[in-house]
């Protein structure tokens, strides 16, 4: 019930502040580019051990059992074997991803919206040193321009798997209207001379609700 008024209420909100962002923002071109197409994949739940029972969609190879097929790493970052420790995936997951200090992974474009409003994976630190994993988005402009966004909170999470907070999308409010969608990708990265290791990325495409 919270969840559900949660939503409601940050859905309210959502269309508040993308109204104001398409009125401020319209004509310097700053609204992002609507989408030709969008294939979503068939959705999951898999936090509903954590109390959130929001409907969810894996990024393309988002659990990396492909070996991070369609993903742009540099770096250094790396498919290992190793899955995160719960499976949400599948029992027969063995795979997830390293992103060693100065190291990025990009991830293959997916839509997003108004609709679309979370990202949540899960992530674990590799070293003792206390550091943040760094996401960002890229979305592309109506004018055709590409801008990187951060996604917040990221993580600063322990050394021991966890699934992060969901990270609000706030671009997707400069979408052009409430069921418009764009395409974007997602960067992740760690900040200074961190080390992480992420498995099985999810978007809450919310429209389930």
């Amino acid at each position: 019930m919270h969840r559900k008024i949660g939503r409601t209420v940050a859905a309210a909100v959502i269309t508040t502040i993308a109204s104001a962002a398409f009125a401020s923002t319209a004509d310097a071109g700053l609204v992002t580019a609507s989408a030709s197409s969008c294939d979503d994949p068939q959705l999951e739940q898999p936090f509903k051990r954590w109390n959130d029972s929001a409907s969810y969609k894996p990024l393309g190879d988002g659990g990396f059992e492909a070996g991070a097929q369609g993903w742009t790493l540099s770096g250094g970052a790396y498919a290992t074997s190793g899955n995160e420790s719960f499976y949400v995936g599948g029992s027969g997951d063995r795979r997830s991803l390293v992103l060693p200090s100065g190291s990025r992974a990009v991830s293959p474009f997916t839509c997003v919206g108004l609709n679309e409003p979370t990202l949540r994976l899960f992530a674990k630190r590799r070293s003792l040193l206390s550091t943040t994993l760094l996401v960002e988005m890229q979305v592309q402009t109506s004018l055709g321009l590409s801008l990187w966004l951060p996604v917040l909170p990221g993580d600063v999470g322990g050394i021991s798997w966890h699934p992060t907070l969901p990270m609000p999308l706030l671009a997707n409010l400069l979408t052009l209207s409430a069921t418009d969608r764009t395409p974007v990708r997602f960067r992740f990265s760690p900040l200074l001379l961190g080390s992480w290791q992420i498995d099985d990325v999810y978007v809450d495409p919310y429209r389930s609700r």
